[in-house]
């Protein structure tokens, strides 16, 4: 496991890695696994994944890793555990819970024929029990998918391959298929029900691996890269920006030389920066790359300067204007043990309680070797600074919404910071050649003939 400083100002060419000591028998060797921060913790949690396991196997294949104690640890999960996969997605709340989601199990996770899922496992990390809620309407098994918490209140899936019919096989089989980044789904986590959102604008292509983080603002969520779904060897590198009040996609004008294209990545907003490390290119070789885009002005850069004032939570600022001036020498020890509530979050939308404590490369497969890398990114606590719920009357109640296969969303609504923002109908452009189609629960494709673009 590798640890990112982010306490010191770096370049690309030389970034501030360190590599942790940790004892290699605490942890099987995992790739393809997901990962989130631990609720009101500086712990980060990781989820099933490709292991070296025994046919049958129902070892737990759940760890979380103390950044404090610099260790990994297995929680003691009363009942069922969950099941074991591969390619899903885990999202933390805050409540305590981890919301895992999709994904596969094979003969690589526990020794049996493939499994898709497409119910959600909850993980309770105050009690660490294991829930299986029960959802109607459920759409199709997703992998390589990303899944994005919006306010606490909703997670919203992007992109992936779905496993249903595939309408041009005459005998009906289901199989793997590439789904329209104009087709969303948003999951309504007080109201335990899938909405079926259908984006327009500037729609990119149709991609798996690829990765979303949400903005600082908590209005957009920004996608980069991944893999075309039906074509392994074909990588992109291209950013779209999904605007949440209008569920637009737009495609910024970026400067700089991007990175290359690639697949199973990770990204993470640090001030008003993303950082993209590591993935697979078309070859399947690894990257060990960080790469750096600012966000504030749309370009690829290659100086990482670090804002030590809005990593330990004294200013507010998200667009990197306090800054230390001092390189690599603070006067803050990013290795101290603070006290648990010295440091809280400003706001929902920045990075979470405590962490981000570690950054997962998630799907980074290290050929030939048995380890597996991770970049830890210690984000001390800082004022967590929540606003009030704004009254019923002033929201839209998502179970009012006629949820038919064929609409798009108009109404609905969600807070952020006290703001009542509304999704608006978007207009029914697509630049792809995909789209989706919901008949009685499955998802179909068919070519889209009509195409503006």
């Amino acid at each position: 496991m590798h640890s990112l400083n982010l306490y010191q100002s770096w370049n690309t060419t030389d970034p501030a890695w360190s590599v942790m000591d940790t004892s290699v028998d605490q942890i099987p060797p995992v790739s393809f696994f997901a990962a989130t921060y631990l609720p009101n913790t500086r712990n980060f949690l990781i989820d099933g994944g490709t292991a070296i396991v025994r046919p049958n196997s129902k070892n737990q294949s759940t760890f979380y890793y103390d950044t404090l104690q610099d260790n990994w640890v297995k929680p003691t999960i009363k009942g069922d555990m969950p099941a074991r996969r591969q390619q899903h997605t885990a999202v933390s709340d805050d409540q305590g819970r981890i919301w895992l989601w999709g994904g596969q199990s094979d003969m690589s996770t526990y020794g049996g024929p493939s499994i898709f899922y497409n119910t959600w496992t909850i993980i309770n990390t105050q009690t660490w029990t294991v829930s299986n809620p029960q959802v109607q309407n459920s759409p199709s098994p997703r992998i390589d998918h990303t899944a994005t918490m919006i306010s606490n209140k909703y997670i919203l899936i992007i992109g992936g391959v779905i496993y249903s019919h595939d309408v041009t096989d005459p005998t009906g089989q289901l199989t793997l298929n590439p789904v329209s980044m104009s087709s969303l789904l948003l999951f309504d986590i007080d109201n335990n029900r899938w909405i079926n959102i259908t984006a327009g604008g500037n729609i990119p292509a149709p991609r798996r691996g690829h990765s979303a983080v949400l903005s600082l603002d908590g209005k957009s969520v920004i996608v980069f890269g991944g893999g075309m779904p039906e074509d392994e060897r074909t990588q992109m590198n291209d950013v779209f920006i999904l605007e949440l009040a209008t569920m637009r996609w737009t495609a910024p004008s970026i400067k700089g030389v991007p990175p290359k294209p690639r697949r199973y990545h990770k990204a993470y907003l640090v001030d008003d920066f993303m950082l993209v490390t590591f993935g697979l290119s078309g070859d399947n070789t690894g990257f060990n790359d960080v790469n750096i885009l600012s966000t504030s002005s749309w370009s690829w850069i290659t100086q990482y300067t670090a804002n030590v004032a809005w990593l330990s939570g004294n200013t507010s600022s998200t667009n990197g204007k306090v800054r230390s001036n001092t390189g690599n020498s603070t006067d803050y020890d990013p290795n101290s043990k603070v006290k648990e509530n010295e440091h809280e979050v400003s706001t929902e939308t920045r990075i979470k309680a405590g962490v981000i404590a570690g950054v997962v490369s998630g799907g980074v497969v290290i050929l030939g070797g048995g380890i597996f890398l991770v970049l830890s990114v210690v984000i001390f606590k800082r004022k967590q600074n929540k606003s009030k719920k704004a009254s019923n009357s002033n929201v839209v109640d998502p179970a009012s919404i006629d949820q038919d296969s064929e609409s798009t969303m108009t109404d609905f609504a969600y807070e952020h910071n006290s703001t009542i923002v509304q999704f608006q109908k978007p207009d029914n452009r697509s630049s792809i050649r995909f789209a989706s189609q919901i008949e009685d629960g499955e998802h179909f494709y068919k070519p889209n003939a009509k195409t503006d673009e």
